[in-house]
């Protein structure tokens, strides 16, 4: 009995010790996963030399020594992906709407090299142990593999238990190619081969012939499938899979709620501006989240100017697939910097109603202390901007907690009072603040003071983002063709075009060059912007509200010389000619919605 009950009790140990251990050291701080996978290598490297020098080794040491190296072995491939080195080309969420054999070659992308090294590592195992007597380690492996495809394929096809709670911060991603339903239909067939497999395996053990060496290594593969039949449960069972390894998930450091402030406005309204003057008087713990339309992004770089921690959503409007980019990027950024602070800037054509509905989903709620919006009004430009879409803006300022006009050393007395008088019947509560290139009279923009919850309650952000819209679909290069039903009514359709600056520019001409587009020499130019080398250094170049305004610019490491236009008709050949640049994206059409 000793026979049999050792090496099936060393199997279950080492199996759940070794699990644990993977899951505790993915739950460190990120900067010390170069460390973990530098051990992981080592006994990589040990494990393979371990299964090699027993190959002929058939006593129960032997048994041991390979099984052990078999099993420490399939340790890397585990520990090189939950720790991010060696996962797929995809590291994004599926895009709403996507389903059948599209969805399912989005998840080979998420763990495609690490597939490949696996089938790497077993055709060394393979190769090492082809012939000889001692092949334990080397079915260990195989065993493992089984193990993992299986449950993988389950929990992408559908099980009632899904234990999120294993991935860790940066993988989280990974939910979306996760299914949650009663059954699918390649679960029974997942056991009953396990189950066919686990009885010839314990026969063969018990049928030893006397040979202590077979009944040892049958006994471990045994176990192991017993094992896997048991993971497969877990998945379809109402059982605490998470109290198995509680200790391991101990070394996950507790979530730490952030004060969230959204920054709104129309496209050249200054956005980036207020941004870059908050940045002025920010904390150390402050991160930036930028959602720029074009496969180049701007803003960006110029925030990171200011010294700030900046994570860029490019390729999508924040209200449609973006919004799982949204709350996976908020949760990655809580794990890798605890910030105190999360500025928001959505593109000058997202939705801020749906944006607020995000932020209060019930997966992100816990972690935004406080929600502010500070909406940021073109002076210059606002009756034009009312009059094209007066119901886009009335959202806007009726959701913010602070409206700052801004521009305002573009606009008469007289006017300036009309538009102070129209946002305050939009919003009587919410401080209006006068302000010049984001500066206020009487110095930088201030933070807000942490402030109470919202006043607009999440019920109300829904209703209103449903009464925005009407049922027109819409569609985006980069949301892998997906169309959606999104609803954007009375849209402008704005194109957009960005491109690479190949050389550096002249003062003159680049003054010149904006001034044509000012005057719509390259289309209907609603906003464009860009970064450049002039000289010995850099600037920035910009046209908003029909002006166009050049200035000094300090990279932050290596940038590329980069414009991006968006407008209506826009000439995309002549922008391209104009700026010598090589255009990364086609026509782009980018409908903004109106919202009541």
């Amino acid at each position: 009995m000793v026979l049999y009950a050792l090496p099936a009790l060393y199997a279950l140990f080492i199996w759940w010790f070794s699990t644990g251990v993977i899951m505790y050291l993915d739950g460190l701080p990120r900067k010390t996963f170069k460390w973990s996978i530098l051990g992981a290598s080592i006994l990589m490297v040990l494990s393979l030399w371990g299964v090699y020098a027993s190959r002929n080794n058939a006593t129960v040491t032997g048994a041991y020594c390979a099984f052990t190296g078999g099993l420490l072995a399939w340790g890397w491939q585990e520990i090189s992906f939950y720790m991010g080195f060696v996962t797929g080309t995809r590291k994004d969420p599926c895009p709403e709407g996507c389903s059948g054999w599209k969805h399912f070659g989005h998840a080979i992308q998420t763990s495609l090299w690490h597939e490949l090294a696996i089938i790497a590592s077993g055709i060394v195992i393979v190769a090492i142990t082809w012939g000889s007597r001692n092949q334990i380690g080397m079915w260990t492996f195989m065993v493992l593999w089984w193990m993992h495809q299986s449950a993988k394929l389950n929990v992408f096809l559908g099980v009632r238990n899904l234990n999120e709670e294993f991935l860790p911060e940066h993988l989280q991603f990974l939910k979306s190619f996760l299914t949650k339903k009663p059954m699918n239909l390649l679960f029974p067939l997942s056991i009953t081969i396990s189950t066919v497999i686990l009885v010839k395996l314990i026969d063969a053990a018990v049928n030893a012939h006397g040979s202590r060496f077979d009944a040892a290594g049958f006994c471990f593969l045994a176990t192991l499938m017993a094992l896997a039949i048991l993971e497969h449960w877990l998945l379809m069972l109402p059982l605490p899979a998470a109290a198995l390894w509680g200790w391991s998930l101990k070394s996950r450091k507790a979530v730490k709620p952030f004060d969230a402030e959204v920054v709104s406005g129309f496209l050249g309204a200054g956005k980036t501006t207020v941004m870059r003057a908050r940045l002025q008087t920010a904390g150390p713990k402050t991160v930036v989240l930028v959602n720029d339309f074009a496969s180049v992004g701007v803003d960006g770089s110029l925030l990171r100017e200011r010294g700030a921690d900046v994570v860029e959503l490019p390729n999508g409007c924040i209200c449609c697939s973006l919004r799982k980019d949204l709350a996976q990027q908020l949760k990655a950024v809580v794990a890798q910097w605890s910030p105190e602070r999360v500025l928001i800037e959505p593109s000058g054509v997202a939705d801020l109603a749906s944006l607020l509905g995000v932020m209060r989903a019930p997966d992100l709620e816990p972690l935004v202390r406080s929600l502010s919006v500070t909406t940021v009004i073109d002076g210059g430009a606002f009756l034009r901007d009312y009059g094209r879409l007066p119901a886009q803006l009335d959202a806007q300022a009726r959701l913010s907690s602070m409206l700052i006009l801004n521009k305002v050393d573009l606009v008469g007395p007289a006017e300036l009072l009309m538009v102070e008088t129209t946002l305050r019947s939009l919003n009587p509560s919410a401080p209006i603040m006068r302000a010049s290139f984001g500066i206020a009279a009487a110095g930088p923009i201030l933070p807000l003071k942490v402030p109470a919850p919202m006043h607009t309650p999440a019920h109300d952000v829904h209703a209103t983002h449903e009464h925005a819209h009407a049922p027109v679909a819409h569609h985006h290069h980069d949301h892998d063709d997906d169309h959606h039903d999104h609803a954007h009514g009375d849209a402008l359709n704005f194109d957009s075009w960005s491109g690479l600056i190949q050389a550096p520019a002249e003062p003159e001409s680049l003054l010149m060059l904006l001034d044509r587009l000012a005057d719509g020499a390259a289309g209907d130019l609603e906003r464009l912007k860009g970064i450049v080398r002039m000289g010995e250094g850099w600037v920035r170049f910009d046209i908003a509200g029909g002006r166009p305004s050049i200035a000094a610019f300090a990279p932050k490491g290596e940038e590329t010389a980069r414009v991006i236009a968006i407008g209506r008709h826009l000439n995309r050949s002549f922008l391209a000619a104009q700026f010598g640049a090589r255009s990364t994206i086609e026509d782009m059409p980018l409908p903004l919605p109106a919202v009541a």
